[in-house]
């Protein structure tokens, strides 16, 4: 049973624990010291990796992608993501056991959707919101901060993508009696 789930198992642990390696890491480097118990309470340095483009500040978002639900209160927040992550969690185990063994693209991207969910779920039970910590912009732009999860989860998204777009389509069985299936003996 093992064999049937090596990616999916090994796979998301890869991405789980680079997750939140990097996260520990932009802490202690950043943050230097224990982050608050509120989000909101984060203040980071600054680490510069290119003036025009791109930065390190470790913030905490309490909501989804783009701060979604960042405003619904804690003792209902933390719970509903909790439940939305472990339905999603669900249907990742589930679609990858139903997967044919030539979809390998599709059952890739699976493993890394549930790594990702795993890493930012890990933070939620933890201490009740996210941290991200890449800042990516271009002059006013500035894209949403994320983190190795959400760029595991993103990665999934492309190769899900790439999958439905070039899956190859598995030849139908001929049916009995259909009459396109050529004369029997």
């Amino acid at each position: 049973m093992f064999s049937r789930y090596r990616l999916l198992i090994l796979g998301s642990l890869v991405w789980i624990v680079l997750d939140q390696w990097s996260k520990i890491a932009m802490v202690d480097w950043l943050v230097q010291g224990d982050l608050p118990a509120s989000a909101s309470m984060i203040r980071s340095e600054i680490y510069d990796v290119s003036e025009s483009w791109f930065k390190f500040r470790v913030v905490g978002n309490p909501g989804a992608a783009w701060g979604m639900f960042r405003s619904f209160p804690d003792w209902a927040r933390v719970p509903f993501f909790v439940l939305i992550t472990s339905v999603a969690l669900y249907f990742m185990v589930y679609f990858y056991r139903q997967a044919r063994p030539d979809q390998r693209l599709y059952k890739v991207a699976l493993m890394c959707i549930l790594g990702g969910a795993v890493g930012n779920l890990i933070d939620r039970i933890r201490i009740g919101y996210v941290i991200d910590f890449v800042e990516w912009f271009y002059g006013d732009f500035h894209w949403p901060n994320f983190n190795v999860a959400d760029i595991a989860i993103s990665v999934g998204v492309g190769l899900l993508a790439l999958e439905i777009i070039f899956e190859k389509k598995q030849p139908e069985t001929d049916a009995p009696g259909d009459p396109s299936a050529g004369p029997t003996a």
